[in-house]
């Protein structure tokens, strides 16, 4: 009985030891099976971010030229100005001459040759940045303007634009006025309008490829690089090498100290070391900014132009302004009813410098 009873009990311990030994490779089959999925989702999230970083830092190459304002309905991507050379001082200087506008209109043929695009422009509100006519007619500085008495400059920044420049340019034509139009980068469409402007006697300056502050106010060289763009892209329209040029926003602005303090100084004589002269003005019509009709334009203008010295008036041929365009005859038919001339900018102008605040 003894023996049999030991032996019920040695077959309880060996089927109780079996059931645990069997439990215990369930438990550790199934904690296997969930580490191993634990790992594999995790190598999953990492491979997507790693993916998601690499989009990220650039590998999805595109152009970086900034959109319009509400006021330019369509937009053209373009090319970075990043990998424009930009020229030292005693490159330029040991270029040569280079010849004014008047002689470069005469130099040859202007391709008439155009591509399809849309316009590309940013920001056309200079006078937002706080200069009034008032303030501008007082601290404008103008070399040996007396001989400019009584002269009327018309401006145009921030075209061409397909709906307005050709419009001025026709009313420009049959006043037998010339003008001066500062351009921003246009599209290949709107190349025949650059070329239209010099083919007509006008003058063509530079504006900048952007005109957003926050890229070309951040460095002297992205400045540089910004006018060295659009210099090279009008000379390949038009033959010219223009060195006419308008800071965005104008030479008093503030908004650049947001970017780069004191950056503005160090274009101002950058600029005049390099060559070029920059205009400001001394009249702002305010068809981009507190006018609110074509009367208003008007007004802004005939009330501060003078005969005792240069008039630079400040306007603008972007694709939504039509209170400027609207007011252009009737500045036009007021100043030579009052014994005002006009001209376009070209090298015996003297530059019209506001006083530099950053």
């Amino acid at each position: 009985m003894k023996k049999r009873k030991f032996l019920i009990d040695l077959n309880f311990i060996t089927v109780f030891l079996i059931i645990i030994i069997i439990i215990s490779t369930a438990i550790i089959a199934i904690v296997g099976y969930n580490l191993n999925k634990t790992i594999a989702v995790t190598s999953s999230n990492i491979a997507s971010i790693n993916e998601i970083e690499d989009k990220s830092t650039g590998r999805v190459e595109g152009n970086i030229e900034e959109n319009t304002q509400n006021t330019f309905s369509q937009s053209q991507r373009i090319n970075s100005t990043n990998n424009v050379n930009i020229p030292s001082q005693n490159q330029q200087e040991n270029a040569g001459n280079i010849p004014s506008q008047n002689q470069q209109e005469n130099a040859g043929n202007i391709s008439n040759q155009t591509q399809q695009g849309n316009i590309k422009n940013e920001n056309q509100i200079e006078q937002n940045t706080g200069n009034t006519n008032q303030t501008n007619n007082n601290e404008n500085k103008q070399n040996n303007a007396n001989s400019q008495n009584g002269v009327i400059y018309l401006t145009f920044d921030d075209g061409p634009s397909a709906n307005i420049t050709p419009k001025i340019l026709d009313i420009l034509k049959e006043n037998n006025i010339k003008a001066s139009f500062f351009l921003v980068n246009y599209s290949d469409s709107n190349e025949k309008l650059v070329q239209r402007e010099v083919n007509e006697g006008h003058t063509v300056g530079i504006h900048g490829y952007s005109h957003e502050y926050s890229k070309i106010y951040r460095s002297k060289d992205s400045y540089l690089q910004n006018i060295y763009a659009l210099q090279e892209k009008i000379k390949k329209s038009t033959s010219i090498t223009t060195m006419y040029t308008r800071f965005p926003g104008g030479s008093s602005n503030t908004i650049s100290r947001r970017y780069h303090k004191g950056i503005m100084t160090d274009l101002t004589k950058e600029l005049l070391n390099r060559g070029f002269k920059y205009y400001d003005w001394n009249i702002c019509a305010e068809d981009a900014g507190s006018a609110k009709n074509a009367n208003d334009v008007y007004n802004y203008v005939v009330k501060y132009l003078s005969k005792k010295h240069g008039n630079m008036v400040l306007m603008h041929d972007f694709a939504s302004n039509k209170k400027g365009l609207e007011a252009l005859p009737k500045i036009i038919k007021y100043a030579k009813q009052n014994g005002y001339t006009f001209e376009a900018i070209n090298d015996d102008t003297p530059m019209f410098a506001q006083h530099v605040n950053n």
